[in-house]
C-alpha cells in the first residue's frame, strides 16, 4: 500500500508565540489544518469535494504530544501521513520538525467522522471516499 503523506512548511510569527517567546499550544491546531488542506489539495480530498459529495467531515478526536518548543522565526515542517483504517473514518498522522535542525517538535493523530448534510452520522464508508481510497491504492 502507497504511503500517503504531504508537507508543508511554517514559519512561526510573533502572534503564534506566548508570553515565554514559544508557540502556544492551541497554535500547533492550525498548523495540522495547514497540512490537511494541502493533503486534500494534493489527493483529491478537499473538504469542498466532501461537501459537494453530500457530507461533513467533523473533527472526532485528535491527540498532540509536545517534544520541544518553537519560537518566533522557526521554520516548521508539517508532514501529515494518511493512516488507512476500517470504517467511515479519516485518519493522519502528524510529525512537527524545526528546519533547520531536524528536532521533533510536536507529533500528533487525528481522526475524522462523516455526517450527512443533516447532521445524522454515517457509519458506512461513503461511495465518494471508497472511490476515493480505491484511485489512491487504499486496500484494507
Amino acid at each position: 500500500m502507497p504511503e500517503l503523506s504531504e508537507t508543508v512548511r511554517v514559519r512561526v510569527r510573533f502572534s503564534e508565540v506566548d508570553a515565554l517567546q514559544i508557540v502556544w499550544h492551541g497554535n500547533y491546531v492550525r498548523y495540522l489544518e495547514d497540512a490537511r488542506e494541502a493533503f486534500g489539495r494534493r489527493y483529491g480530498l478537499e473538504y469542498m469535494h466532501i461537501f459537494e459529495s453530500g457530507y461533513f467531515a467533523p473533527m472526532f478526536d485528535m491527540q498532540m504530544r509536545y517534544h520541544h518548543t518553537a519560537t518566533v522565526d522557526d521554520e516548521l515542517l508539517v508532514k501529515i501521513t494518511y493512516r488507512p483504517a476500517r470504517g467511515a473514518r479519516v485518519v493522519f498522522d502528524y510529525e512537527v520538525t524545526r528546519e533547520k535542525d531536524g528536532l521533533l517538535i510536536l507529533t500528533a493523530s487525528s481522526t475524522q467522522l462523516f455526517t450527512t448534510r443533516e447532521g445524522e452520522f454515517e457509519p458506512s464508508c461513503p461511495p465518494f471516499y471508497e472511490e476515493w481510497k480505491r484511485r489512491n491504492g487504499i486496500v484494507l
